[in-house]
């Protein structure tokens, strides 16, 4: 029996060997570029640490020199004691330290007695802070008492200024005194002998038919009950018609009352004292 022949495509492999050389070239070309790159940067990295080095180096070199040159110094000090002393003699020594020892003691006397003049001190400033604290009360009450002399300095200048009329009862009269200020709109009351604000009644209501002064000092009398009072009426010049109806008003009531006139700008009653003087 005959071999049967081949047939159909040869396969070549020379492609794939051309891809298998191409992929080693590349490869080999990237290692090398690598090992280079990393060549330099050691040799940079190398360049900087001595740099860093040097720079270190000079540093504590300064700091040598500056620590050599304040050991001179001092050396230079010592040297110049140590001739110093060798050139004194013992005995100067001696007087040298008795005088020190001397100087020492005084600044220590110094020092003690300075201590007892601020103790004394300090004793001093406390026994003032207590003056001061006993003292307190009488100041305030000094302060009040100046307050008050002043209030009644005012006082007496303010009724020296206002030159105001004082009436009293008459004497051995046992009722009580009312004065009342018969103005043209109000009537004013104040009790006499005895500080007290004024009462004032003027009218209310509507003209006609309202309650007049008259009216509301008489209600006011009523609710009081001083049909006993005596009453001075002081009438203003403008006051004269009011005065008429209140002095009808007392006589229904038979209240006591009196009358006299007074100027129309004359200060009777003070707002706060009243009738008072």
């Amino acid at each position: 029996m005959s071999r049967r022949g081949r047939s159909g495509p040869t396969i070549s492999l020379f492609s794939f060997q051309d891809i298998i050389t191409s992929v080693t070239a590349i490869v080999t070309v990237i290692t090398l570029l690598l090992a280079l790159d990393l060549v330099q940067r050691k040799q940079s990295q190398s360049s900087n640490s001595s740099a860093s080095l040097a720079v270190d180096l000079v540093k504590c070199l300064e700091r040598a020199e500056s620590e050599l040159a304040r050991l001179r110094t001092v050396a230079a000090t010592t040297d110049e004691l140590v001739r110093a002393v060798a050139a004194t003699s013992p005995a100067e020594l001696r007087n040298e330290i008795a005088q020190r020892e001397s100087a020492i003691t005084e600044l220590e006397r110094e020092r003690e007695r300075l201590e007892q003049q601020n103790k004394h001190w300090r004793s001093r400033e406390k026994e003032e802070l207590s003056e001061q604290f006993d003292l307190e009360p009488l100041r305030d009450e000094q302060v009040k008492s100046e307050r008050t002399a002043s209030d009644i300095e005012r006082q007496a200048a303010e009724e020296r200024a206002e030159n105001r009329t004082v009436f009293s009862l008459p004497r051995g009269m046992q009722k009580e005194g009312w004065l009342a200020v018969i103005d043209p709109r109000q009537i004013s009351v104040a009790p006499l002998g005895r500080p007290s604000r004024p009462l004032h009644f003027a009218a209310s209501g509507l003209p006609l038919l309202g309650s007049s002064a008259t009216d509301n000092l008489e209600k006011w009398i009523n609710e009081q009950r001083m049909e006993s009072a005596y009453f001075l009426l002081l009438v203003r010049p403008d006051g004269a018609s009011t005065f008429d109806d209140v002095q009808q008003m007392m006589e229904r009531k038979s209240l006591s009352h009196g009358f006299d006139l007074v100027d129309a700008d004359q200060t009777i009653l003070h707002p706060d004292r009243g009738a008072a003087p």
